[in-house]
């Protein structure tokens, strides 16, 4: 069974690891690296499967079931904000010093392995080091916040955000309705997790309404609407800062160009109009920072904090003269 072939968007990748099982020279750990929300996960458990069931012909009725014992999925405990060293001690090692049981190779997924805490990427260093002969692992990470010694013993697998055309086509599958569809991948920013989020989110209206007062709190004088935007942001952070992000950029479109035909979102050249003119360097440069500080949400950090970093880029931007 072919299965990668449900993979979308991510051709490179998806070519590299069917030559890996056909020629089979599958190596002991992977390092799947990207985006969060563009398929890596979704890959892993595709590529994992397709190892495992190269000899066991009924593998497929137990990845139904998620019962298969040769498969592990490993990730952060409910209520922890890391992968602990006692996960990888007192499960992971465990569980690969076991022979296989139906299949001739053990398949480990590590999902968000960049919240491995550094005992636990110490503690797996050397597992990866000296593994078992019949030991398949994948580290699944969103950004290369691991340590360098466990990324250099991995085959390293690029993945990369997703056109609108790719996420589209998904979002057709997974039978959203057909008007939220363009909308919501635009607005995903290549993240198909993302893009169905926003279909999906049942307090969009509200959270159209609240991004939208809060560049236009944020692009006046009062710092003090830095920290009252922090905690609007607060309903949904990250849906939010998706929307913030393309708002600004139609807004940085708009104000250079008067055109609206070049805009993704309805209704932004009314705020780009409503709004003072800010200096299209000054919103590029917060763009940027408001995309890699995005990218804490995921990690062990405050919501809040982030949110009140990336309030001030945008006041910030709306602020400077030179």
């Amino acid at each position: 069974m072919d299965f990668l072939s449900s993979i979308v968007g991510q051709d490179r990748a998806a070519s590299l690891l069917q030559k890996i099982l056909e020629t089979g020279t599958i190596s002991h750990a992977y390092l799947f690296l990207g985006p969060a929300g563009v398929g890596k996960m979704s890959c892993a458990q595709a590529f994992a499967q397709a190892i495992v069931g190269q000899d066991d012909s009924d593998a497929q009725v137990l990845f139904r079931e998620n019962i298969h014992p040769d498969l592990m999925v490993l990730e952060k405990e409910e209520g922890r904000s890391v992968i602990t060293k006692e996960q990888i001690s007192q499960k992971l090692e465990p569980w690969l010093g076991l022979k296989p049981y139906r299949a001739s190779r053990r398949v480990a997924i590590i999902r968000d392995s960049q919240l491995m805490s550094n005992e636990a990427g110490n503690a797996l260093l050397k597992t990866l080091e000296e593994p078992p002969d019949y030991a398949v692992i994948i580290l699944v990470a969103d950004d290369q916040n691991l340590l360098p010694t466990v990324v250099s013993r991995c085959q390293l697998v690029r993945f990369n955000l997703l056109a609108d055309k790719e996420i589209e086509k998904i979002l057709h599958d997974q039978e959203v309705e057909p008007l939220k569809v363009t909308q919501a991948a635009s607005l995903g920013q290549g993240s198909v997790a993302t893009a169905l989020r926003f279909a999906r989110e049942e307090d969009y209206e509200k959270i159209w309404e609240t991004s939208r007062n809060i560049i236009a709190d944020l692009s006046g004088e009062e710092i003090i609407e830095v920290y009252k935007s922090a905690e609007k942001m607060e309903l949904a952070p990250e849906l939010i800062v998706n929307l913030l992000i393309s708002l600004l950029r139609d807004i940085n479109i708009y104000q250079q160009t008067s055109k609206e035909e070049l805009l993704a979102l309805p209704g932004s050249s009314e705020l780009a109009r409503s709004i003072r003119k800010v200096q299209p360097q000054h919103l590029t440069a917060a763009l940027d920072n408001i995309m890699s500080l995005r990218n804490y949400y995921r990690g062990n950090v405050n919501t809040l904090i982030i949110n009140v970093n990336i309030a001030y880029e945008i006041w910030q931007a709306f602020n400077s003269r030179y």
